[in-house]
């Protein structure tokens, strides 16, 4: 017989939204960094690509990631979609392939549930650069897309001095993620610290938001992004009609059997 120290206890996570995280290699990171370099120094290009006014943001500079460049430089695009796919992996969801996915954008009205057969792949929506200085931050937001995700390509060095400055809760320049209201035994809220070739992917709806750092001429860059998955509309809604016809003749059943139904319906 075990002793109460030998017990094996495992913890369960079963709630909430799931967020996954990777590393992108530095090659690519560094022909992000490349391409936004050009679009910040010129002044025409930064004007074209300016995004800032469909996003949250009070921040110095916002700009879209043009679609060529994003085909020319497959590698991101791989990640993202590679991650995305993960995200609904029955392994990962803990259920074999019958997903609640009603949420999507792209699923048909009154569907209750979306199999993983029925996703074709994904989208790529939007992407765009956050140029961020001194005293720029984000506010608490959520995103347009059913999946969204941000990939760090420089984290300025005065963000770890401000922080080793800081007494209590540090957060300078960090990204927090918050689900809910808080509760005993349960976490509403994760903080990360940005680190360059960092990538998370996360629940569009899923609300965060960005603090600021304080030390003048350094620049904290990121790219943001939103995708959609691809459903096969045809296959869902035959599934659905098909639903409606199995419960339609089990209601007429019922009620022939008590007697509200003719026998010609």
């Amino acid at each position: 017989m075990k002793s109460d120290t030998e017990i094996e206890v495992k913890a369960l996570t079963p709630f909430g939204p799931t967020m996954l995280h990777t590393n992108v290699p530095l090659y690519v990171i560094d022909n992000y960094n490349k391409y936004c370099d050009k679009i910040i120094t010129d002044k025409d290009l930064s004007k074209t690509y300016d995004y800032s006014s469909q996003l949250a943001g009070n921040v110095k500079q916002e700009f879209l990631i043009d679609g060529g460049f994003i085909e020319s430089e497959k590698n991101l695009n791989n990640i993202i979609m590679l991650m995305a796919k993960r995200m609904i992996s029955p392994g990962l969801r803990g259920n074999e392939g019958n997903l609640s996915f009603s949420y999507l954008k792209n699923a048909p009205k009154r569907s209750i549930n979306i199999k993983v057969t029925e996703i074709t792949g994904t989208e790529l929506i939007s992407m765009w650069c956050v140029s961020q200085y001194a005293g720029d931050f984000n506010p608490l937001h959520v995103h347009s897309g059913d999946l969204s995700g941000v990939v760090y390509l420089k984290v300025p060095p005065c963000i770890a001095e401000e922080r080793a400055k800081e007494d209590h809760h540090p957060a300078v320049g960090d990204i927090q993620f918050i689900a809910g209201t808080p509760q005993s035994f349960s976490s509403n809220n994760i903080q990360f610290i940005p680190k360059v070739g960092d990538l998370y992917i996360f629940p569009s709806w899923l609300h965060h938001t960005v603090y600021p750092f304080r030390t003048q001429d350094q620049e904290r860059r990121s790219v943001a992004f939103n995708l959609n998955y691809k459903i096969n509309i045809k296959e869902v809604e035959n599934k659905n009609y098909h639903e409606k016809m199995i419960q339609r003749e089990k209601k007429n059943k019922e009620k022939e059997k008590d007697g509200s139904l003719g026998p010609t319906g």
